[in-house]
C-alpha cells in the first residue's frame, strides 16, 4: 500500500503544464511528406523490435493515430505516444536547444552513456559491459547494464547497441542483452559486473523492490536539424512482465509517467552533450 502510495505521488509531480497540445487525431490522418528513400535496416533479435523500429524510420504515416504533444521552449519540441497491443511506442525529438556537432551527439549516445547518472537522479548507475562487432547483423555494438529509479521501485536491464551512419544521419537501436548474444564465458564477466553495480548502488530505501525489465527497445536517430545543426529523435518501448507486480507492470504504461520519463533522460543528454560540445 505504501509503494502504491508513493507511485501515485510520483505521477501527480509527473504532470508537464508546458505540453502545448496533447490530442488523439483521428484514425484518418493526413500523411507527412513520404522521407528520402533509405538503405538502412535495422536488425534484431527481437523480431517486435525489428519490425517496429523499421517501420517508425521509414514509413511517415506510421504514427497517424499517435497523441502528439509540441513545445515551445524546451530542447525538445515534440512528443508522441503511439499504442501497440504490447505496450506504448514513446517518441521525443528536439535539437537541444543549440547547435550540437553530429558526431558529439553520436559520441554521447554511443559512448557516454554511463555519465548519465552524473546528470538525472533517475540513473542510479550505468555500466558497460563490453564492445564488439555484432555477428549476427555485422554491426559496431557496446552492451550496458541500467540500474534505474523509478521512484517507487528500482528497474535493472542490459542491453545491447548498435549503430550505423548513412547520408549523414546516424541511427543507434538498441535491445535487451540476454546470455544468447555473447558465448558463456563473456556473459559471466558480464555478470560480474552487473552484481559489482548492484552492489555499489545507495538506494533510496532498501525496502524498494528491484524488478528486472520485461523488454526494451528503440533508437536514437541523429540528424541535420531544422533549425540548429543537429535534431535528436528518440524512439523506446519498455514493458514489465507479469512476476513483475502490479506497481510495475501498471505504473510504467501511463502516459504520464512515460512523458516524463522521455523528458527526463532527453534533458540529461543534452546537458552530456553540452559539456562534450565544449571539449571540442
Amino acid at each position: 500500500m505504501i509503494r502504491a502510495l508513493a507511485l501515485l505521488a510520483f505521477f501527480a509531480r509527473a504532470q508537464d503544464p508546458t505540453a502545448v497540445a496533447d490530442t488523439t487525431p483521428p484514425p484518418v490522418a493526413t500523411p507527412e511528406p513520404a522521407p528520402a528513400p533509405q538503405r538502412v535496416h535495422l536488425q534484431t533479435r527481437n523480431h517486435e523490435a525489428e519490425k517496429v523500429l523499421n517501420a517508425a524510420l521509414t514509413d511517415a504515416a506510421y504514427w497517424n493515430g499517435a497523441s502528439k504533444s509540441t513545445y515551445n521552449d524546451k530542447s525538445w519540441d515534440e512528443v508522441r505516444l503511439k499504442q501497440l497491443s504490447t505496450g506504448y511506442l514513446a517518441m521525443i525529438s528536439g535539437e537541444g536547444g543549440q547547435d550540437f556537432d553530429h558526431d558529439v551527439v553520436v559520441d554521447v549516445v554511443y559512448s557516454q552513456q554511463t555519465k548519465i547518472p552524473q546528470h538525472t537522479d533517475g540513473a542510479k548507475a550505468v555500466t558497460q559491459l563490453g564492445t564488439g562487432t555484432d555477428p549476427v547483423n555485422g554491426m559496431p555494438y557496446v552492451d550496458t547494464f541500467f540500474y534505474l529509479d523509478f521512484e517507487a521501485f528500482y528497474g535493472v536491464y542490459a542491453q545491447r547497441m548498435y549503430r550505423e551512419t548513412e547520408n549523414g544521419r546516424t541511427v543507434l537501436w538498441y535491445e535487451k542483452l540476454n546470455e544468447t548474444f555473447v558465448d558463456p564465458a563473456t556473459w559471466a564477466q558480464y555478470q560480474q559486473k552487473i552484481e559489482a553495480t548492484k552492489e555499489k548502488v545507495d538506494r533510496r530505501w532498501v525496502l524498494g523492490s528491484v524488478v528486472e525489465v520485461g523488454d526494451i527497445f528503440g533508437m536514437f536517430v541523429v540528424e541535420p536539424g531544422h533549425t540548429k545543426k543537429s535534431r535528436v529523435t528518440f524512439i523506446t518501448k519498455i514493458v514489465f512482465g507479469s512476476d513483475a507486480g502490479w506497481i510495475a507492470k501498471t505504473g510504467s504504461q501511463l502516459p504520464v509517467v512515460i512523458k516524463a520519463g522521455l523528458k527526463s533522460g532527453f534533458r540529461s543528454c543534452v546537458e552530456l552533450a553540452q559539456e562534450e560540445q565544449r571539449r571540442h
